[in-house]
């Protein structure tokens, strides 16, 4: 070890010692400056530990792959899954992220159906998401955004376990195969997925990489199930499963089986769009108002496409969508342009984001990756493959590690203690939405609605009003549009819940 190496060791342990610190009192303002903000202290000690990684050789970890992910995969379920749980109960989550599923899977456990009430319609008129039929045990043993959230989070963990296999037949019992699996564990995109509520879609993450390693384990089966599932995820997962039938085609040579599976996508997706869904909603599909430049259908979209290049050139070459592509390569070290035959199977679900004109649909940390992100991890993988002799490779490994915890280091600031401790405020909000029977009809405050949502009739404030037997919101709300015909039974924290008089 050189002498450089312990001074820095000793910087990065004194912050470590202030980040535990941080996160168990909320943070300090020292003359004048505040230290608030974990993500800030976690990106000084990532860039400590690299600069101690140039210095000398880290010391190796005596832990075999198998069992570092499997570790990292437990670790990231427990921390990610109190994040989760923890921001639903501070009231962090969200009535159309979060309570539009909690309501879909009481509804459909209870037999309605899958019926949601902000706004009032069949739920398969908006997203076509069969998927949620799986979790009707949920709407009956524990219903509410608790149990959600914790699945969301198991399933996208239990990503990295199938990571890991892939990355076991592709580079053998390597230690590599185990930092795919944490580096998965870690990705930026992953994280942002899981912190915004529910998206039925995150499944697909999971369900891709899956069906991939059945696919190469000769498990035809099973990698047809896993696609099925991905189908049934939401109607645009169709976009993830002709990214496959592509994977199929060009990373594994099988080109009539990938023509066929992307065939058959696109089929699911015509027929959805052009049929099902207008039936349920009574109207037709109103998501693709993103593309409204490259036609008003599906198919007017995919001919302008291939027809009317000059319609959508300009639209994607945009400084702000090419650093979104730097930011969805960076954090796996850029290893997938490495491995263009296997990479090519993102494009769909990267066209899906980049023609789109709704900015959020190319944030690297949106849900939109959920169809990106399983084909960047297995493009990595066989990038790595490539250069797996190259007695630098384990750095391209680090470089991506390093870029993934600075572009995850928000997800510490979940962690303190003032993010995740009721206040007042909240243990008021609870307190009166205890006071509501289990049957009533509600118009609540949006950070309420995923509280309240296992029910038949929930509205978002000041909609319902009138129909609902009882309405819950901020004193600055109900004093602005006040409600007529209810008298107050209760209020704290700054919230006031309100009983139909009449």
């Amino acid at each position: 070890m050189t002498r450089a190496a312990r001074p820095l060791e000793a910087l990065a342990a004194g912050v470590a010692v202030l980040l535990m610190a941080l996160l168990a009192t909320g943070g300090w303002t020292i003359g004048g400056l505040p230290l608030t903000r974990a993500d800030e202290l976690v990106m000084v000690l990532a860039a400590l530990v690299a600069l101690r990684a140039l210095v000398a050789p880290l010391p190796e970890l005596r832990l075999s792959p198998a069992r570092a992910a499997a570790a990292g995969t437990l670790l990231y379920a427990l921390v990610t899954g109190f994040v989760m749980v923890t921001r639903h109960w501070a009231l962090r989550t969200h009535a159309l992220d979060l309570g539009y599923y909690v309501q879909v899977v009481w509804s459909i456990a209870a037999g309605y159906g899958a019926h949601v009430t902000f706004p009032p319609m069949h739920a398969w008129g908006d997203h076509l998401s069969p998927v949620l039929y799986l979790l009707t045990p949920l709407g009956w043993a524990a219903p509410g955004g608790t149990a959600l959230v914790v699945v969301q989070t198991v399933v996208l963990a239990a990503g990295a376990l199938a990571v890991f296999g892939y990355a076991t037949r592709r580079l053998g019992a390597a230690p590599a195969a185990g930092a795919f699996a944490l580096l998965y564990l870690v990705n930026p995109s992953l994280h942002g997925i899981n912190v915004r509520d529910i998206h039925p879609q995150a499944f697909a993450i999971t369900l891709i990489i899956a069906a991939a390693l059945a696919f190469d384990a000769q498990r035809y089966a099973w990698c047809a199930v896993a696609l099925a599932l991905t189908l049934a995820c939401r109607e645009d997962a169709a976009i993830a499963g002709v990214g496959f039938g592509i994977w199929l085609g060009f990373a594994r040579g099988r080109w009539r089986l990938g023509a066929a599976v992307a065939a058959a996508s696109v089929l699911v997706l015509a027929l959805d769009l052009q049929y099902v869904m207008p039936y349920f909603r009574g109207a037709p599909y109103p998501h693709l108002q993103r593309y409204a430049y490259l036609g008003s259908s599906l198919g007017d979209i995919l001919l302008s496409l291939v027809a009317r290049p000059w319609r959508w050139i300009g639209t994607t070459l945009t400084p702000g969508r090419l650093v979104y592509l730097v930011t969805m390569l960076l954090p796996l070290g850029f290893l997938p342009l490495l491995a263009p035959r296997a990479l090519v199977a993102a494009l769909p679900g990267l066209a899906q984001n980049l023609l789109s004109v709704d900015p959020v649909l190319f944030q690297f940390r949106s849900q939109y990756q959920a169809f990106v992100l399983p084909f960047l991890m297995l493009a990595a993988v066989e990038g790595y493959a490539r250069i797996r002799d190259w007695r630098r490779a384990p750095a391209v490994l680090a470089l991506g590690f390093f870029a993934s915890v600075l572009l995850t280091a928000r997800t510490a600031n979940d962690l303190m203690v003032t993010r995740w401790r009721l206040g007042p405020a909240q243990h008021a909000a609870h307190e009166l939405m205890r006071q509501i029977p289990a049957g009533a009809a509600v118009s609540a405050n949006e950070r309420l609605v995923p509280h309240l949502a296992a029910r038949r009739e929930i509205f978002i404030y000041p909609t319902g009003a009138g129909r609902s037997d009882y309405i819950l919101d901020l004193e600055a709300v109900l004093s602005a549009r006040p409600a007529d015909g209810y008298r107050e039974i209760g209020r704290g924290g700054g919230f006031i819940l309100l009983r139909r008089s009449t």
